[in-house]
């Protein structure tokens, strides 16, 4: 109870030293829960995507090339579905639902979207749509293009937000140490006639490291909230930078992202700093500190307290 009630003493007395501290503790605090809010919300978002496009299937027409290699899209005279048919493929146990229009995609002039239930219910369904008679020029397949084209600008956002999270945290490791230094060093005298009362190395350094958690601790909540209201608007402007630089047939998705600022209910990916999110800042901030906290520490008790005071003097 004394070191607590030491060490909050020592917090209010050096009050310019930890509000320093404090304001760039706070700062990689805040840009740690930005850059792993989105680098979680990006994986989610990924894996929802490839999810609903593997649930999402068609029936195209293939055309056979001169080398026995089956082309799918190709135009299929011998064989053509009518709306009908499409519509009874959309009876089916395996089918969350059915999206069927006419005037689409293929030769048929039907688009017809069929939706799984899992996306490992592909074979079983294409197994009961030949038994209800589609041929097999035809193939059932799902689109994978869609999902490259769809995914690239987000698995470029994770990696960026993983690099930018590496990179805080290293900087993040740095600037704490080279704080906790120098703040042991102006403190010296203060630690050496404490130690010269009697006061074990353990308590001083229980003293110190109680300290800089408490400050990391305050600066976490505050920086946690800042996140919390940073993530998206950064996870949208860096996805709308991207889309922008792309170039041709990215322009919507930039709109769209810009629409998202105006409108929450229509953000590209809802980024969030969820619990977990939250507690892996926390884990990851304590542990900064604590690294900062016992290098520094065990610097200033490696020498002894007459020592400390003979150099004052």
């Amino acid at each position: 109870m004394y070191i607590i009630e030491h060490a909050l003493l020592n917090l209010v007395k050096n009050k310019g030293r930890n509000i320093l501290s404090g304001v760039i503790i706070f700062a990689v605090i805040t840009a740690a829960a930005v850059a792993l809010a989105i680098y979680n919300a990006s994986g989610i978002a990924l894996e929802e995507t490839k999810t609903a496009l593997q649930c999402a299937v068609r029936i195209m027409p293939q055309r056979q090339t001169p080398g026995s290699q089956q082309i799918i899209g190709g135009n299929q005279q011998e064989a053509m579905l009518s709306l009908e048919q499409y519509i009874s493929f959309a009876e089916s146990l395996y089918l969350d639902g059915a999206d069927i229009k006419e005037g689409g995609r293929n030769s048929d002039g039907v688009d017809a979207v069929y939706y799984l239930k899992q996306p490992d219910m592909l074979t079983a369904f294409e197994s009961e749509l030949r038994a209800k008679g589609l041929p097999e020029s035809y193939a059932v397949i799902t689109d994978e293009s869609a999902f490259e084209s769809i995914a690239a600008p987000v698995e470029n956002l994770k990696e960026l937000s993983f690099m930018f999270l590496i990179i805080i945290l290293i900087l993040g490791v740095i600037i704490m140490i080279l704080l906790s230094l120098i703040s042991i060093r102006e403190r010296k005298y203060e630690i050496g006639v404490l130690r010269a009362m009697g006061m074990k190395k353990k308590k001083v350094a229980l003293t110190l490291l109680t300290e800089i958690i408490a400050v990391t601790c305050v600066c976490f909540i505050l920086g946690m909230s800042a996140g919390a209201l940073l993530s998206q608007p950064v996870s949208n402007a860096v996805l709308i930078g991207q889309a922008q630089s792309d170039g041709v047939g990215s322009t919507s998705l930039a709109d769209r992202l810009s629409a998202a600022d105006a409108e929450p209910e229509q953000e590209k990916i809802n980024v969030s700093v969820s619990a977990v999110t939250a507690l892996e800042i926390f884990a990851v901030s304590i542990l900064l500190a604590s690294v900062a906290g016992i290098i520094s520490v065990s610097r200033i008790t490696k020498s002894e307290p007459i020592k400390i005071l003979m150099e004052r003097n």
